[in-house]
């Protein structure tokens, strides 16, 4: 039997004496072992190593960006509060970040029994999702679960929450500030060790880090008009699934759409 090329002939076993056909199978690609050039090794260390110099250098141009953003949508959305800037301890480092001093209500009566009916309504909506939507479906029934979570809680202990809407904008700016530096070491480790070109792996961190750093303050200022609209009974749902979690899900698509890019030869790396 003539093997196609790159397959290795299948090993024969007891069916050979019964004549039957052998399928000779591709070998999967996840069992091949990943090798790298001594330059590809270095590049995989220095260019994440080169980003984080660049975004330590630009720390206070991109506080100074978000700061602004901030400002401009609270004053155009008129929400009652102050943007400024202020040194902020991030993991051992300590450097300037946004701080939004605005304050957000303790749901009333009414506000609980409406986001009660638009949290069961979603419910039955999820429930009647066809199959073929089935990652649809859970993902609103996690979103439901953890607004039911926020309902139960301000319906027993309002006064007992133990967050404020600035502490939560703080939160996010600290996450959000640490995930910039981790972008490009998450690439090195998930991105960089393929056979693309290396003007495409810096091209992909730089675009992920622009979105992210443009997607950050314009996500809090909606994070804040929500929670001072509709009260903090909206800052579970907007902390656990519209908070990083979208800007994650954003970086693993930007990812995926690097993925499919055109591949060059690994001796050309």
């Amino acid at each position: 039997m003539t093997h196609p090329a790159g397959h290795t002939a299948a090993t024969h076993d007891q069916s050979d004496a019964l004549g039957l056909t052998i399928l000779c199978l591709a070998r999967h690609r996840s069992l091949d072992h990943l090798t790298l050039s001594a330059p590809a090794l270095a590049g995989v260390l220095l260019v994440p190593v080169a980003f984080n110099v660049a975004e330590w250098m630009l720390r206070d141009h991109i506080s100074g960006i978000w700061v602004g953003v901030l400002r401009f949508w609270i004053d155009k959305l008129g929400i009652d509060g102050v943007v400024i800037e202020q040194l902020t301890r991030v993991a051992w480092f300590d450097f300037n970040l946004p701080y939004t001093n605005v304050v957000a209500p303790v749901p009333d009566v009414l506000t609980w029994f409406v986001t009660l009916i638009a949290t069961l309504a979603v419910c039955l909506m999820a429930l009647r999702i066809r199959d073929l939507y089935l990652p649809l479906r859970y993902f609103l029934l996690f979103a439901v679960f953890i607004e039911v979570t926020a309902l139960l809680f301000f319906a027993v202990a309002p006064q007992s929450f133990p967050y404020t809407a600035s502490r939560y904008v703080d939160n996010g700016v600290k996450t959000c500030a640490s995930l910039l530096f981790l972008l490009p070491w998450a690439h090195a480790l998930v991105y960089y060790i393929f056979d693309f070109s290396w003007p495409k792996k810096i091209f992909l961190t730089l675009l992920t880090l622009v979105f992210v750093m443009i997607a950050v303050p314009m996500q809090l200022a909606l994070h804040v008009y929500l929670m001072v609209s509709c009260s903090l009974l909206m800052m579970p749902l907007l902390s656990f699934v519209f908070g990083p979690t979208m800007l994650v899900f954003g970086c693993i698509a930007l990812y995926g759409w690097a993925m499919s890019w055109q591949r060059v030869e690994r001796s050309a790396l």
